[in-house]
Formats: structure tokens, C-alpha cells, sequence
């Protein structure tokens, strides 16, 4: 086995073709054919398999296409810390992100610090941005959950409550409080069925057989706010994702428990590279200076209007 072969196999799992992995690894397509002939022959495995123009890849070959990921983007680190003797002037980091505007400040403060450095963010939802991270396709990712994943290394950051609001002119828009049992039936404006926010909030519901009737299901959370102010149904957020916003009300739920977290994500064989660890590290102090912020505040309450922002 050598570079080359776990170069080609990562293009071709990446680019769907030999034709297309070679032009990405700026060869000719036999080059590429040859090495995963090589690597599968020298080891008597069958890595994949051809249907036309489509490629399959057999359960053995899906493994493999993960450890050489791992492999590479290791050797890579290594070289990139070999160059700068240590510093982190250069390099590149891939980041998921769930809710970008809970760590927007960080990003800004990681960029500053390493200008060298280039960062890749995608945005999407937590389950999809787990794959990613699985699929070694993200170093890292920011994600809403209830509990650590398992298969990777989970760094805590916030702890959150998902906040029930409804418009102004909403009957429960006056209300102290509401009892989750009341929402049995109730129109719900929400996110699609990935989003984990929605998935957390509806399993805790279904723990006591109370099951909203969503009403609308939107891919966005500006739309999700039009049509909560238009009074089509309750919308859900975590508490972190509202600023002032007169058409918004916070609706505090009692008997049942809605509180999650959000976690930094990577595999724990991607824990040490330099631009991984550094970016944690920085994860570690800006959830420093968020305790002694919330320290400085004995109770913490929702503002009377909200308006929403977030995964």
C-alpha cells in the first residue's frame, strides 16, 4: 500500500469516477485505475464495484475510504507543522455549522489570530453535519444535542432550553406560563424533520404522549418566523438564538424538561490536529468567558419579546 493508492481511492469515493478522480489528482485515468487495481489485488479485497458508469463501494471499501481520509488529512497536519516548525501559520480547517450565529464571534477570533489559516464552513443541520464529520469530509462541527454522540470526541460549550414563542396577538402571548400538555393538537409552525432542535423537542413530548399538530413545515427560520407573526401556529428555538423583536413572545413550558446542549464535534483521531486542537482551545475560552458572564447574572430570564436567529 502507498499514498498514491489511498490518494486515488479518496478521489474516486469523492468524485464518483476515475475520469474525475484523475483530473482532481492532476493524472491520467489509468494512473488511477492501476493503483486501485494494485491495492485491491496486493490484498485480495473487493473494494468496490461498477454498474455502468456508477461505482459502489462494498462495505470493506466504505471503511477503507474513511481510514484514508484520516490518513491523509493526518499527513497533511504533519507536513503543515513540520513547515511552520510548530506554528500555526497556514493550514485549513473544514467547520460544520448548526447555529452559526452562536459562534460567529469565535470564528472572527480564531481568523484573526491565524490569518493563515482558511476556513471552510458549511452550514446545515446537526444529524447531517454529524455524517460529515463521520464521512471525514468535516474536521469538526458545531451541533444541538441532548447527549454526546458516540464515535466521536465531544467538547460541551452552552447549555440551552428551547424556547417556546408565539406572536403578539397570540391568546398564550399573555399567559406566565403553559403546561406542555396543552400543547396536544396545537398548531406548530417547524423546521423539516432533521432539524434536532424539532426532533429533541418532540421526543420529550411524546415521553408525555402530548404530539403538536405541525401545521406548516419550513426549510428556513426566517420563514418559520413570518409565519409564526402571522399567527399560523407556535414556533420552537433554543433560548441563545432571540434578540428584540416586538412581534415575538416567549411562552416559559412547565412539566417537562427541554434543555440540550451544544457540543463541538470531531473524530477523536482529528482531536489533534493543530488546527482542530487550537480552535477547541479557543472553544475552551470563549465557554469560559460565557460561565463568568452568566456568573455575573443571579437569575436569567427571557426578555419579554423575541425574535429568532438560529438552527
Amino acid at each position: 500500500m502507498n499514498l498514491y493508492q489511498l490518494k486515488a481511492l479518496d478521489a474516486l469515493a469523492t468524485y464518483g469516477t476515475c475520469l474525475q478522480a484523475a483530473k482532481a489528482l492532476g493524472v491520467t485515468q489509468p494512473a488511477v485505475s492501476t493503483q486501485l487495481r494494485k491495492l485491491q489485488d496486493t490484498y485480495g479485497v473487493k473494494l468496490f464495484n461498477r454498474w455502468g458508469k456508477q461505482i459502489e463501494f462494498s462495505p470493506l471499501g466504505e471503511t477503507l475510504v474513511l481510514k484514508a481520509r484520516t490518513i491523509l488529512r493526518l499527513l497533511d497536519d504533519f507536513e503543515a507543522t513540520v513547515d511552520t516548525a510548530g506554528r500555526l501559520e497556514s493550514g485549513q480547517l473544514a467547520i460544520g455549522l448548526s447555529c452559526h450565529y452562536f459562534v460567529m464571534d469565535m470564528l472572527a477570533e480564531f481568523m484573526k489570530r491565524h490569518p493563515g489559516v482558511t476556513l471552510r464552513a458549511q452550514i446545515g443541520d446537526s444529524l447531517t453535519l454529524i455524517d460529515e464529520v463521520l464521512a471525514c469530509r468535516l474536521d469538526l462541527a458545531e451541533i444541538t444535542a441532548a447527549e454526546p454522540v458516540k464515535q466521536l470526541f465531544n467538547l460541551a460549550y452552552s447549555n440551552q432550553q428551547i424556547v417556546l414563542f408565539v406572536a403578539g396577538h397570540h391568546p398564550w402571548a399573555m399567559l406566565p406560563e403553559l403546561d406542555a400538555r396543552g400543547l396536544r393538537d396545537q398548531a406548530m409552525v417547524a423546521r423539516h424533520s432533521t432539524s434536532m432542535t424539532r426532533r429533541i423537542f418532540e421526543d420529550r413530548l411524546n415521553k408525555l404522549e402530548v404530539e403538536p399538530r405541525v401545521v406548516m413545515e419550513l426549510d428556513s427560520w426566517e420563514t418559520v418566523k413570518e409565519a409564526v407573526a402571522a399567527g399560523i401556529g407556535f414556533g420552537i428555538a433554543l433560548e441563545d438564538e432571540f434578540s428584540s423583536d416586538e412581534r415575538f413572545h416567549a411562552v416559559p413550558l412547565k412539566g417537562i424538561d427541554l434543555s440540550v446542549r451544544q457540543y463541538f464535534v470531531c473524530l477523536p483521531e482529528f482531536k489533534q490536529l493543530r488546527t482542530v486542537q487550537t480552535f477547541l482551545d479557543l472553544v475552551r475560552e470563549f465557554r469560559v468567558r460565557r460561565t463568568e458572564g452568566q456568573e455575573k447574572c443571579l437569575t436569567k430570564t427571557f426578555p419579554p419579546t423575541l425574535s429568532m436567529q438560529g438552527e
